[in-house]
């Protein structure tokens, strides 16, 4: 039986390591979002446990027009392991709305992958009519700009209107053009004003997106490929502005495919890297009843010496934070031989894992987290909406 998008929810596909991430906000009203991609050529072998993601893409959209549309796009940095395949996927299917960081502008070409640089001439040519229009753009042609960077002192970006632009500390409801208010709410935690010329890694965009049905919530966290000092930020800097529920979580994306650089980390260079437990404890903090983390990966995990993520010791810290089980690698889900999509579904009876035949399998743990968060107060956003500055 072919795979079925939930109508509402998290879908994390079996893509190696990369990020192929795609939020249902409304499959009935076909509202979906793409966070990041990557398409792996060996795809074409109908044996390769690894999914097409592109094709599976456009089974899957609706049509307008007689052409697959997807709503939005979102790019968390332009490294090839969260972009290949945009060419593709550009040339087959309309995309309405782009998120992207200004980092992909500030990269020199030799620097960036061919389906980067794809990307890049796209949101051109998006940034060039939305100027041109003074931001009165239609489906086809939104582009919004996610973070602090000099380029908006540039020629080409300086008439760039502000109300396509957007700061860590902010959240957004609207997509392409559709407000989605009691809905679809994302949270930008990152990146910061400080990183946007540091490591490209350092400069992910990393949001913590909100999905509502009938009063339950699905929370999801996004964190890109940061590192240990911008997740210490990150959640320092939210509980400083008393913003603690965007960083609660149903679902937790591992950041950089499971790297141990996000609870190991070296201070002193004379010195090795030591766990740093503080960051452990506030994602456990912050994990609502029932959680779940997925590491979007190879099932290759080892802390091999210059092994590259995923990090077997990364995993065994995740896994002591959720409960037995709730730790789910993409490429060995339910096995690494014949890999299934990771489904999570938001519906009336609250958050739920999809088991993968695509039936549900209730959590009553999540439904004692919704009562939970009800007795610490509502989760209603303030009114005003104000970004962190920095």
């Amino acid at each position: 039986m072919a795979f079925e998008l939930p109508e509402r929810g998290f879908v994390f596909w079996p893509v190696g390591t990369g990020d192929s991430s795609t939020i249902v906000v409304d499959r009935r009203k076909g509202i979906m979002i793409q966070l990041d991609l990557h398409e792996l050529e060996c795809c074409d072998d109908e044996d390769d446990p690894h999914t097409s993601i592109v094709d599976e893409l456009i089974r899957l959209l609706p049509r307008r027009d007689r052409k697959p549309y997807l709503s939005t796009f979102i790019l968390t940095h332009p490294d090839k392991d969260h972009i290949q395949g945009f060419a593709e996927l550009l040339s087959k299917v309309t995309i309405g709305e782009i998120w992207h960081t200004p980092r992909v502008f500030t990269e020199y070409k030799k620097d960036l992958c061919e389906d980067a640089k794809a990307f890049r001439l796209e949101v051109e040519r998006r940034r060039k009519l939305t100027i041109e229009n003074h931001g009165e753009v239609t489906s086809g042609d939104r582009i919004r700009v996610i973070g602090h960077g000099d380029i908006f002192k540039e020629d080409d970006y300086k008439n760039f209107p502000d109300r396509w632009r957007s700061y860590p500390g902010s959240w957004l409801t609207a997509l392409d053009g559709e407000d989605q208010t009691g809905v679809f709410e994302a949270f930008i935690h990152a990146p910061f004003k400080d990183n946007a010329d540091g490591d490209r890694n350092d400069t992910s965009l990393a949001l913590h997106i909100t999905l509502t049905k009938d009063k339950q919530t699905g929370k999801g966290l996004f964190l890109g490929d940061h590192r240990y000092p911008t997740l210490r930020r990150i959640f320092d800097k939210t509980k400083e502005k008393k913003r603690g529920r965007y960083l609660e979580w149903d679902v937790l994306l591992t950041p950089h495919h499971c790297s141990k650089s996000a609870m190991y980390w070296q201070d002193d260079p004379n010195k090795g890297e030591v766990f740093k437990s503080d960051i452990m404890d506030d994602f456990e903090e912050s994990a609502r009843a029932g959680a779940y983390v997925v590491a979007s990966s190879e099932s290759d995990f080892s802390d091999k010496e210059g092994k590259n993520p995923p990090h077997l010791k990364a995993r065994k810290r995740y896994e002591e934070i959720v409960e037995s089980g709730h730790f789910l690698c993409t490429q060995e889900h339910p096995n690494a031989t014949s890999p299934e999509p990771i489904s999570f579904e938001v519906s009336a009876e609250g958050f739920a894992y999809r088991s993968p035949s695509g039936t549900k399998k209730a959590e009553a743990a999540s439904r004692l987290g919704t009562a939970v968060t009800q007795a610490r107060g509502g989760g209603a956003p303030p009114k005003s909406q104000v970004g962190f500055g920095d």
